[in-house]
């Protein structure tokens, strides 16, 4: 019975370290953005209300980059996406969440 106790409780670390290492990392994409914005701020909302997160499923981790205002798809769809932020943020990021998962779960 021990044995499986132990099996929990490792697993139950490695998601807990999962959850971290994606916090950490929508942490570092979340000041990207708001670093390297790519429009003139006139109030800052836009910039300040970028932001993301970490949502968890029953089975599955999801890292999302967000607006936070209503004119965030005009930021990044007008204007030929002269002004993108979210996408280019999150495509600069993809192959580090994937090189940084599949180093946490070998």
């Amino acid at each position: 019975m021990a044995f499986g106790n132990k099996a929990i409780s490792h697993m139950e670390r490695k998601m807990a370290g999962m959850v971290a290492l994606m916090q950490n990392l929508a942490g570092h994409a979340e000041g990207d953005m708001k670093t390297h914005a790519p429009w003139t701020d006139r109030t800052g909302n836009a910039r300040n209300g970028l932001f993301a997160g970490v949502m968890v499923g029953h089975d599955e981790f999801r890292l999302f980059l967000s607006h936070g205002v209503d004119y965030g798809v005009f930021l990044e769809l007008a204007h030929g996406g002269n002004y993108a932020i979210v996408r280019p943020t999150a495509d600069a990021y993809k192959e580090r969440l994937r090189d940084a998962v599949l180093e946490w779960w070998r």
